[in-house]
């Protein structure tokens, strides 16, 4: 009798999860804040072994190009850029890639944009049709339900991972401000749009200057007037305009240099109207500088957290922010949650 000798198979290796960012370069250079944003999540996916990547392109044509070069099994969208008929074309031309159309903002922030609810219905049919290939993600829970709630999406969570943070080696915060010395410098960065919330800050800014007796040096970003606010500008520099205190208007630079600016800064203000994370934010209270912001920024610690339109509650805030560096310790334990928390999003669904 012949013995059959049997063969042991071993099982195939499941395939390397490779995940592409794309955003779309604008006319006025790279996309500073979301690219940073983006460069952080792929670092804290390549710590636990998948590969990632983060590019630029000029528009959805060039997207074909960079899926074929890299490869990827995954592909995400970042924010509400690429026309809904777009693809039904990419996924026939890579049938194996899972596409994301990640959104970045809140609903105050999108009702700001004539075509984001047309736009996230088209995907959501188009998700329906190409079931396991196109999905749309949110960076924020809220968001995230009220899509899915509203429009009967199947969104699913993809939060921002500050990826710093996740090890927990924070720099020391700054020491307790001397009310002694005659000046202030302030931090307010950032895209000039109306939900940034810069005229009130600076006008908290200057109440505090002039309540201490101290000259005030206010930092904002040039360069990205958005969504009609040119007025904004405006007003920030005719409130300025006979003051003893400064306005320094930024253009947009690295992040290395963007950091060296932060840390030459007594304390930060991100008191906006609508976030769903803040990168700014988590910039400054990573590198141990004080920060006031607004309930938006849900990482921050309470004690960090001013009413956005009461000038005298966020001047009470930036004194207290000053005198107390463990609030900065409050909120860098916070994001190190948060990122943590994500992360773990993040590599539930990609392999899953």
């Amino acid at each position: 009798m012949a013995i059959k000798e049997v063969i042991k198979r071993r099982p195939p290796r499941p395939k390397k999860i490779k995940v592409l960012f794309i955003l779309k370069r604008h006319l006025y250079g790279p996309s500073f804040g979301l690219f940073n944003s983006c460069t952080f999540i792929a670092k804290a996916l390549e710590s636990k072994g998948i590969d990632a990547k983060v590019v630029e392109v000029r528009d959805n044509n060039q997207i074909d190009r960079e899926v074929t070069r890299y490869k990827p099994t995954h592909v995400i969208i970042e924010a509400l850029w690429v026309v809904p008929e777009k693809f039904p074309v990419l996924i026939k031309l890579h049938p194996k890639v899972k596409w994301v159309v990640r959104i970045h903002s809140n609903a105050p922030f999108l009702s700001g944009e004539g075509m984001a609810l047309e736009w996230i219905v088209q995907y959501r049919d188009l998700a329906l049709k190409y079931d396991n290939k196109l999905f749309i993600a949110c960076n924020n829970g809220r968001i995230q339900n009220e899509i899915n709630g509203s429009l009967n999406a199947r969104s699913v969570l993809l939060q921002n991972i500050y990826e710093p943070a996740l090890d927990g080696k924070y720099e020391k915060p700054k020491p307790p401000f001397d009310f002694k010395q005659d000046c202030i410098s302030v931090g307010c960065f950032g895209a000039i749009r109306p939900l940034k919330n810069q005229l009130e800050q600076a006008l908290a800014a200057i109440l505090f200057a002039n309540q201490h007796n101290k000259e005030l040096t206010f930092h904002i970003n040039i360069g990205r007037v958005e969504q009609n606010s040119d007025p904004i500008l405006r007003n920030l520099v005719a409130l300025f305009d006979g003051t003893p205190h400064t306005l320094v208007q930024h253009g947009w630079v690295t992040h290395e240099c963007f950091i060296r600016l932060i840390k030459n800064c007594d304390i930060g203000l991100q008191a906006s109207f609508s976030e769903t994370f803040n990168i700014v934010g988590a910039d400054f209270i990573y590198h141990g500088v004080p920060l006031v912001g607004s309930s938006e920024l849900e990482w921050l610690a309470t004690a960090s957290k001013a009413e956005s339109t009461v000038s005298a509650d966020l001047v009470k805030k930036i004194e207290s922010n000053l005198k107390h560096p463990s609030y900065v310790e409050a909120s860098q334990r916070n994001l190190r949650l948060h990122g943590t928390k994500s992360l773990s999003e993040w590599m539930a669904w990609l392999q899953g």
